[in-house]
């Protein structure tokens, strides 16, 4: 029987290009997606290259309370159950914290902190009961150092990054078969530039900007693998190791310089 994925988030960027690996390699995959006619052009085009799979997907509002409610409907219509969930659907906040709309910066926390925790405690819970499966939430590297500039964004990110750090630690002492894997990229060229109004940052015109098919691939490798946290590229690792080593006030600083707008 083959192995089964959802990705939420799946319309574009590390989602879309996440599905296609995965669709490549034999699995059936579902997406999400926040429009229709997003979805419908993303599931068009996976159907195109992913031949010999099963492709489906749903348009839901994951900020929302009842997604749960929603998303379980769904898999009875698809009668779809996944083997492998990614929570991937994001999108960031930049400027100062004064400055930004507050409604927005809730929904932001709405579905990177609340709405990941239901979903990977639902996940979680049907996984254990089945003795097999793998959670693998999509952080930042700006999780692991506040970020002025994308503060909100960042604390989310961190959130997500110790959440499941823990997670997986207490699967490994409990012997279980489950795994939660926890993805921390550095800048990826997607959508979340536009979404985030972050066309005058400099981050995503850096040397450590990549692309979501690159992460994609990275991802694959590591799910293979077993392993349970991944920095896409081998460079990023041993760099990000290196800063996580200087003063806290260095690492602020280094983040400032690559949110400042471009002059």
């Amino acid at each position: 029987m083959k192995q089964r994925i959802l990705i939420t988030g799946g319309t574009s960027g590390i989602g879309f290009a996440t599905a296609g690996i995965f669709g490549a390699n034999g699995y059936d995959v579902c997406i999400t997606g926040l429009h229709d006619d997003e979805l419908n052009e993303a599931l068009s085009k996976l159907r195109n290259s992913c031949t010999t799979v099963s492709i489906c997907g749903f348009a839901i509002d994951l900020s929302l309370p009842g997604f749960l409610e929603e998303m379980q409907s769904a898999f009875s219509r698809l009668q779809f159950d996944p083997d492998v969930v990614v929570h991937n659907a994001g999108f960031g906040t930049w400027g100062p914290l004064a400055d930004l709309d507050i409604e927005r910066e809730e929904k932001m926390i709405q579905l990177l902190v609340l709405g990941m925790y239901r979903s990977t405690r639902y996940f979680l819970a049907h996984m254990m009961r089945k003795g097999s499966g793998t959670i693998i939430n999509i952080s930042s590297i700006s999780a692991f150092q506040p970020s002025p500039g994308l503060t909100t964004y960042g604390a989310c990110k961190a959130f997500v990054y110790q959440f499941s750090r823990a997670i997986s630690m207490e699967l490994k002492q409990q012997g279980s078969q489950v795994q939660c894997m926890v993805v921390c990229p550095t800048p990826v060229r997607t959508g979340f530039q536009q979404v985030a109004g972050m066309e005058r940052s400099r981050l995503f015109d850096s040397w450590m900007t990549v692309s979501p098919e690159m992460v994609a691939r990275h991802i694959f490798r590591a799910y293979c693998r077993k392993q349970d946290f991944l920095i896409p590229g081998f460079h990023f690792y041993l760099l990000s190791s290196l800063v996580r080593r200087l003063p806290e006030s260095w690492q602020m600083r280094l983040a400032m310089y690559h949110l400042m707008p471009k002059v």
